[in-house]
């Protein structure tokens, strides 16, 4: 089997969500079966999901003149600031057996390794099938992703979230995103949120973003991204059928990545 792991290093929100689209193409010509990415976000970025409305999840005026990133997921779910995380992507052919099913059964595929990689640095997680909605329901605006757990999302024992994930299908390609949380940074989108959002909702939201999530530092502070993406690539490689191959992705072609960049910068 063609399985591939890509490690891009830190990149602007346009330029990160451009290069999952284009692996997306990537694997529907049948370049690989299934890639695991890791990446990082510099600046820091507001991401929004593919259905949401800008306007009413975010204040982008304020988020770009204060330097920040803003960008549309391929995916769904809600907006999530990326700033201390790992964020990992997984593409690959609907049928392959590591995602195949549906919605829920390749949520819950995707989870195990990710619980499996966590176990094997000493972090303690669990996984529920249940959606857990702390403030308002998934349709509610304003509602960050960190405020919510999603069905087989990873979390610790007591209940908070330190991994938010988001998946979707197009034209027999899978693609699931997910952030996981060095230190919490989630805060911060608060003061990006539309004018209009009340005052007694941020007061909510504040607290379920204090109260609610878990980072990877509490646990070990000695952790560096590099072990987590070390933990990622072996426990990846089990589900995959193949231990995923390292590929520099400077070996792409950058003309292409740069038409989905294009597309990525208009699709705010």
């Amino acid at each position: 089997m063609k399985v591939v792991h890509f490690a891009t290093g830190s990149h602007n929100g346009v330029w990160n969500m451009a290069f999952d689209r284009y692996l997306m193409e990537l694997v529907r010509e049948n370049r690989w079966d299934f890639v695991l990415r890791t990446y990082g976000w510099v600046p820091a970025c507001v991401s929004i999901g593919r259905l949401q409305n800008t306007q009413r999840e975010i204040d982008s005026e304020s988020l770009i003149a204060d330097g920040y990133g803003l960008v549309r997921r391929p995916t769904g779910g809600r907006a999530v600031w990326h700033e201390t995380e790992l964020t990992y992507s997984i593409v690959a052919q609907t049928d392959h057996p590591a995602v195949s099913g549906s919605i829920s059964e390749a949520l819950r595929k995707t989870a195990a390794p990710m619980v499996k990689a966590m176990n094997s640095l000493g972090i303690e997680v669990a996984v529920s099938p249940a959606e857990k909605h702390r403030a308002g329901g998934p349709r509610k605006a304003a509602n960050p992703c960190f405020t919510s757990h999603g069905k087989w999302e990873v979390g610790t024992p007591d209940g908070r979230k330190i991994v938010g994930s988001a998946q979707a299908r197009s034209r027999g390609v899978f693609l699931e995103h997910g952030s996981i949380l060095f230190e919490n940074d989630q805060l911060k989108i608060l003061k990006y949120l539309p004018e209009n959002t009340p005052p007694e909702l941020k007061a909510i939201l504040m607290q379920h973003l204090t109260d609610g999530i878990a980072c990877i530092h509490e646990f070990d502070p000695s952790l560096e991204i590099s072990d987590m993406e070390s933990a990622l690539h072996e426990s990846f490689s089990d589900i995959a059928g193949d231990t995923l191959e390292y590929l520099p992705h400077e070996e792409l072609d950058f003309e292409r990545l740069a038409e989905f960049e294009r597309e990525c910068r208009n699709d705010i």
